[in-house]
């Protein structure tokens, strides 16, 4: 059980599905992918030549745009309904809907993985996720994965915001289900490594540029202006001076497997 602290919601997990994904579009989707920094590192670590697997695919950003650059990569999701969008939008796309603890492939199938944003969901912690995602790649495949990263301004300020409103709402008797875990870089490594992965690169997953960020646009609405991660004056302010381990979404880490 990670040590980390959980962040809880009072949408159940299939309105927090459909609260992520129902607004979004395909194409708007896509469209940030050229703005992240895990662009560069998709393209320094994964393999040419390859399979591929995005787990935990969503609404296929990054399943579509690594298609788009000559990647053989195929993806899975367990939400019916983000994998029937796909299906939608590109007929030749290879992607199925499959649980991520259990995907159903053969030993050793794949020459890469890619997950982002999906074992902080699993509330038994990611072990069985990670198990899955070492069992099904080749011997010296590489993983690429992020989760949230509980910064430094979540810890002060968030976190404890957050755990007030939800024990109003349990005041009040209403329902609160789990959302996510927020790891610290630490734990995370141990995890990985701890799943018989070799630890090769960390690093922040976030825009690149000053005027977006995924988490002061997420964590502080006052910081919003138009559009999805966009951030108006104060935001992008704060953006500039503010050292990113203060405020940055996620983290990001590439092992090979041993």
């Amino acid at each position: 059980m990670p040590s980390s602290p959980k962040i809880y919601s009072y949408l159940n997990l299939a309105e927090q599905q459909n609260h992520m994904w129902s607004d979004r579009q395909i194409e708007d989707e896509v469209a940030l992918c050229a703005r992240r920094n895990l662009l560069q590192v998709f393209l320094d670590y994964l393999p040419k030549g390859e399979r591929i697997l995005e787990a935990g695919c969503g609404l296929g950003a990054w399943l579509i745009k690594l298609k788009n650059l000559g990647y053989a990569v195929e993806g899975i999701d367990f939400d019916p309904q983000v994998v029937g969008r796909l299906r939608e939008y590109d007929r030749q796309l290879a992607v199925h809907e499959r649980d991520v603890t259990a995907t159903g492939y053969d030993d050793e199938t794949f020459g890469a993985y890619v997950s982002l944003g999906v074992v902080e969901h699993f509330m038994e912690g990611p072990e069985k996720a990670l198990a899955e995602a070492n069992r099904i790649l080749k011997t010296g495949g590489v993983m690429i994965i992020t989760v949230p990263y509980n910064n430094f301004l979540r810890k002060l300020f968030y976190n404890p915001l957050r755990r007030i409103f939800m024990a109003l709402l349990r005041l009040r008797k209403k329902p609160v289900y789990f959302a996510e875990y927020r790891y610290n870089r630490n734990e995370l490594l141990h995890f990985i490594s701890t799943a018989r992965f070799r630890i090769i690169a960390t690093g922040y997953d976030d825009f690149s540029a000053l005027v977006e960020s995924m988490g002061l646009w997420g964590d502080w609405p006052f910081l919003r202006s138009s559009g999805q991660f966009t951030l108006n004056r104060f935001g992008r302010m704060l953006s500039a001076v503010l050292p990113k381990w203060l405020h940055t979404s996620g983290i990001y880490v590439v092992a090979r497997k041993i």
